[in-house]
């Protein structure tokens, strides 16, 4: 009897652990998915005049993140594109090959004179409460060589939150429509893998405006899911295309960028871009929770909703993702 009873004790103590751990992941769930990020694409080539000038940019996107309206709080962060893609179909890092450095950089060059000082930029953002996301464009390059060689060279800056790559630029080339390749489970695993080594609460994004470039079944915590469609004939047409890609990826976390010239036709009669599209994205596709505005026209647009400190111009050169 008394044997039976420490065994129906000890099995009541193992459900009440278990259900905790339960209780304690979901809770951590629902604080991932509360959190909420609006900021800036930066890149070397979307807005050359501003690339030396990184307060502008850590100040920018904290000004679109601090005047999203509602009760949400937005963290305020930057997509730092890191590399290019090259017309060979090989990928230039914007920074020096870490000298420590002794794996395969096969398909991949380095440019450390690159007008965007990203090192400066980072440790810009730092000093400004700024987070970044560090971009790769493959190409055809190893891309978690590519994540390692990023990470040798600024890992150690506190404002980096995560990792992503450019799937438009993933073995370009090599693709049929030159709209990259489609990234298979088993690869989007690897790099989540190798993302989260170097800090397990570090997210992972894939881009593209395309679901069919994207991991088919593969779904992970940290991983989330970058739509930059663009060339809309509206906002409604915009928002049809977005919620596809919410529902797309219904048990995932969600984001968008917004604000190319070539929607300018559009946008630039809006009355606040920014905020109209943001608020129009948060109330529609429940799971989004990444805004970004892209860095050609981010000195063409007011990023205060009440407030116009910028007009856009009457033309706005169209320029590539």
């Amino acid at each position: 009897m008394k044997t039976t009873t420490l065994c129906i004790t000890l099995l009541c103590l193992c459900l009440s652990c278990s259900l905790d751990n339960r209780a304690e992941s979901k809770t951590e769930e629902q604080k991932s998915s509360s959190v909420y990020a609006a900021g800036l694409r930066r890149s070397v080539y979307g807005l050359k005049k501003k690339n030396a000038d990184h307060l502008w940019w850590a100040e920018r996107t904290r000004e679109f993140s601090n005047n999203i309206s509602g009760n949400k709080v937005f963290t305020p962060v930057i997509i730092e594109i890191v590399s290019v893609y090259l017309d060979d179909g090989t990928c230039q890092m914007a920074f020096k090959k870490p000298d420590r450095f002794r794996g395969d950089t096969t398909n991949i060059s380095f440019n450390p004179k690159s007008s965007l000082d990203h090192e400066k930029a980072l440790a810009t953002y730092d000093q400004k409460h700024v987070k970044a996301i560090i971009q790769v464009s493959p190409g055809n390059a190893n891309v978690t060589t590519c994540f390692d060689l990023a990470h040798a060279t600024f890992g150690h800056h506190p404002c980096i939150i995560g990792y992503g790559v450019d799937a438009e630029w993933y073995f370009t080339k090599e693709s049929d429509d030159n709209t990259g390749r489609p990234i298979k489970d088993v690869d989007a695993k690897r790099w989540v893998k190798k993302v989260t080594s170097f800090n397990p609460k570090y997210t992972l994004f894939l881009k593209h405006w395309d679901p069919s470039h994207m991991p088919l079944a593969f779904r992970h915590d940290n991983l989330w899911f970058l739509n930059d469609s663009q060339d809309f004939g509206g906002l409604n047409q915009m928002m049809q295309d977005f919620r596809k890609w919410g529902k797309t990826y219904s048990g995932s976390i969600v984001g968008f960028q917004s604000g190319y010239p070539k929607d300018y036709r559009w946008w630039g009669k809006l009355e606040q871009p920014t905020e109209d599209i943001s608020k129009t994205i948060l109330k529609s596709i429940p799971n989004a929770r990444f805004l970004f505005w892209v860095d050609f026209t981010a000195d063409k647009v007011s990023f205060h909703h009440d407030t116009v400190d910028a007009q856009p111009n009457k033309s706005i050169d169209n320029d590539k993702k």
